[in-house]
């Protein structure tokens, strides 16, 4: 190798060097960017190879060298810490990105966003909120992309792609009352003239919580009537529906009242349909006593007669299936990646589902600002799956938490050392070359 040769492969290991602190400066800098991957270098010697025939040999009067690139370790998973203060906090467990979009600008009124990108970022950082346009938004400045939830769709999500997702935030709607599910066991040793009142509040067409009353009375051996109180309706009281008993199991039931619709046990089933007007419409609520001839009181719903302590009703167990409407009060986010809308009566719905998304080469992906990336032709084309469902290979989500970066800094130091030295070691055969180089030419003097 010529002085020549030398002075240039030592340049080529300064500028490889220089690109190894660059990088470290980077991860450094990053050390508490929360979903960042860290940069390495991959340093490649140089071999400049003369052909002779069909062999390739190396010449040795030509200069030999080295390069170096980025070895982008996007697959790396970092620690997750929890962030229990924020329901919309979401790390990645194992492989995938999150789908992001980028807005085009924000209007100048509602400070909303006024459009967005057609291309699809991808992310590990998961802090989102929810802004006023009602999109959920991290910290860098990019937009969830979700599959939307619509009421009574199906929506396969082995073929869904995600797109533009926009927080519902308008209330739910009230579910009114149709069944009573019911179970009571009537002491068979009561005396003519006992009463048992049970009941339990319904939900009407309007949110509103009615009266629903049921009151039972011994008339004789072996016999009960009931009659439904429905105070606060039209009409305001069904029955009387008298019910018969054998052995603790009904054998009859009868009605005279019209508005009154009975399955009386000889097919199996007992209830009552009764047609109530709370002010807002016809609704029918059915009382379902659950099948004819239980053997075990405690099965539920269920209709008996069996001595009971005291004289009194046993077993009682009464539930409706109406739901109150309420207003919406925040979003959360669940493990399988479904969105949730949570109300301040309590209930809750999916408002749609975060996917994951997968490439062949992750490690391949373009890296852009913002702690995003976006599919390039080495990392191949992207395949959405479901969060921990196994399918194309994506991992799951950790809700409530966050994913840290993947730099370690005392691994930085370490090799910032060894860059330094390297680079120092570079410049002092720069250096010895000159100094050779130029006693070369002070002896032709």
């Amino acid at each position: 190798m010529t002085f020549f040769g030398a002075l240039g492969t030592a340049v080529q290991g300064i500028t490889a060097q220089a690109t190894a602190i660059g990088h470290i400066s980077d991860n450094v800098a990053n050390a508490s960017t929360i979903g960042y991957k860290q940069v390495n270098t991959l340093f490649g010697d140089l071999v400049n190879n003369k052909v002779i025939g069909d062999s390739k040999i190396i010449d040795s009067n030509k200069h030999m060298g080295v390069t170096a690139t980025a070895d982008f370790g996007n697959r790396r998973q970092g620690t997750i810490i929890r962030d229990g203060s924020n329901t919309t906090s979401i790390a990645v467990n194992g492989a995938g990105f999150i789908p992001v979009s980028r807005a085009t600008g924000v209007d100048a009124l509602t400070r909303e966003p006024s459009g967005f990108e057609d291309t699809t970022y991808y992310t590990r950082l998961g802090d989102f909120r929810m802004e006023s346009s009602n999109r959920l938004v991290n910290s860098a400045g990019f937009y969830l992309q979700a599959v939307t939830a619509q009421p009574g769709q199906t929506v396969n999500l082995d073929t869904a792609t995600p797109g533009d997702f926009v927080v519902d935030t308008r209330p739910i709607a009230a579910v009114p009352t149709s069944t009573v599910g019911y179970s009571i066991n009537l002491p068979a040793t009561a005396l003519a003239g006992k009463e048992i009142v049970t009941g339990i509040g319904v939900i009407d067409a309007e949110s509103n919580e009615q009266n629903f009353q049921l009151i039972w009375t011994k008339t004789g051996n072996n016999t009960w009537d009931l009659n439904i109180n429905t105070t606060q309706a039209t009409p305001n009281n069904f029955g009387p529906i008298t019910y018969t008993f054998n052995n603790g199991v009904l054998a009859t039931a009868v009605t005279a009242d019209p508005n009154a619709t009975i399955a009386d046990g000889a097919n199996g089933a007992i209830w009552v349909d009764v047609a109530v007007d709370y002010g807002s419409g016809s609704q029918t609520i059915r009382l379902d006593m659950g099948s004819n001839g239980v053997v075990d009181p405690t099965e539920l719903p269920s209709l008996t007669q069996y001595a009971g302590e005291d004289r009194e009703a046993s077993n009682i167990s009464i539930n409706q299936n109406g739901l109150r409407g309420g207003e919406f009060k925040y979003v959360s986010f669940e493990d399988d990646g479904r969105i949730m809308y949570n109300y301040e009566n309590g209930r809750s719905a999916i408002g749609g589902v975060i996917m994951l998304a997968n490439f062949r080469e992750p490690d391949r992906l373009e890296r852009l600002d913002g702690t995003v990336f976006t599919e390039s032709t080495a990392s191949g084309e992207v395949v959405f799956g479901r969060p921990t469902s196994g399918t194309n290979g994506v991992g799951g989500f950790i809700t409530g938490a966050l994913e840290q970066s993947t730099v370690d800094i005392a691994e930085q130091m370490t090799r910032l050392m060894v860059a330094q030295q390297a680079y120092s070691m570079n410049g002092q055969v720069i250096s010895a070359a000159d100094t050779m180089l130029s006693r070369a030419v002070d002896m032709k003097r």
